[in-house]
């Protein structure tokens, strides 16, 4: 015997599963929108952060060579001082503090072409990361346009199932109705369950949501009375296949 609710709520199931997999395309759509977002959100933070790094680079070339300028006066004087030298032994102190003066300003020289090299470096890498983030806001608005055609489309058909889903829940009692959607809520959608015998010879029933053993009285009553009956375990709403 199978009650007229449940021959309704198999006929709510299929509705219910098309509304929960339109609605879950339409999630799937928004999360791949949003994780693009977030992609170009971090190519601009990107992208201020390397301009940044490039600005405090330059500033300190900038601060080296202007070191760079006062040890090359510096070394003037000295040499100017080592020409003038009235002895040896004058001649020979200003002559270390010359060559310590020069080797100094070498590895200040050499300092600055690293760090323009590097400037170089961070520029050409800055320059392609913009061109990826450019190429990749076009790509997320021809995307958002698909998308939104696509949208269009899913929210019709969602409109046109929960308008057939709503006329459905008109013939249900509302205490089975209850049931229904507090299951569906539960297993994502699958709130019935087909009763099923391994075993042709043997008196075995177990539930085809869960695969657990239902008890011989409660197939009975499914067969014999109005009720809903629900199984034990997994809590969703049996039937028997006609």
């Amino acid at each position: 015997m199978v009650s007229q609710s449940l021959e309704a709520l198999h006929t709510l199931q299929a509705v219910e599963s098309k509304l929960r997999g339109l609605k879950h395309q339409l999630r799937r759509k928004e999360r791949q929108i949003h994780q693009q977002e977030i992609q170009i959100k971090q190519q601009q933070e990107q992208i201020i952060a390397q301009t940044e790094e490039i600005k405090q680079r330059q500033t300190q070339v900038a601060q080296l060579e202007l070191e760079c300028k006062t040890r090359e006066t510096e070394i003037s004087k000295l040499q100017i001082q080592l020409n003038s030298a009235k002895s040896n032994k004058e001649y020979s102190t200003i002559l270390t503090q010359l060559n310590t003066a020069r080797a100094d300003n070498s590895k200040l020289e050499e300092q600055i072409l690293k760090e323009l090299t590097e400037i170089d470096n961070l520029k050409s890498a800055l320059e392609e990361l913009k061109e990826n983030s450019q190429k990749a806001n076009q790509e997320l608005e021809e995307r958002k346009k698909q998308i939104d055609q696509e949208n269009l489309t899913l929210k019709r058909q969602i409109e046109k199932l929960e308008a057939e889903y709503k006329k459905l829940t008109e013939n249900i009692p509302p205490e089975d109705l209850a049931v229904f959607q507090r299951v569906a809520d539960h297993h994502e959608g699958e709130a019935l369950a087909e009763v099923i015998k391994p075993n042709p010879k043997a008196q075995e029933y177990i539930c085809s949501g869960c695969y657990m053993s239902i008890p011989l009285e409660k197939v009975n009553s499914l067969m014999t009375r109005e009720e809903l009956q629900i199984c034990n375990n997994c809590g969703r709403i049996l039937y028997i296949s006609k």
